[in-house]
């Protein structure tokens, strides 16, 4: 009787499962391009890196900042 239902929280973990995949297809691709370009000299468009990052994004993403941070400091 006094129980009434929130749907606020619904829209919050929508918001936030949309802004993972967001972050998954636009940091994944960049990250994807990175380390083809580092290690195998290659690019892929764009479309196709978003793709792979989709799925990989949560493996590429921390390999990538790795790579980029021991590049920048010249140690690979």
């Amino acid at each position: 009787m006094g129980y009434k239902e929130d749907d606020s929280s619904g829209a919050c973990s929508c918001l936030i499962w949309f802004a993972v995949v967001v972050f998954n297809i636009l940091v994944g691709g960049w990250s994807v391009n990175y380390l083809l370009e580092f290690f195998a000299n290659k690019m892929i468009p764009f479309f196709w890196a978003a793709v792979i990052g989709l799925f990989a994004g949560e493996v590429s993403v921390p390999v990538a900042a790795v790579v980029a941070i021991l590049h920048w400091f010249h140690v690979v």
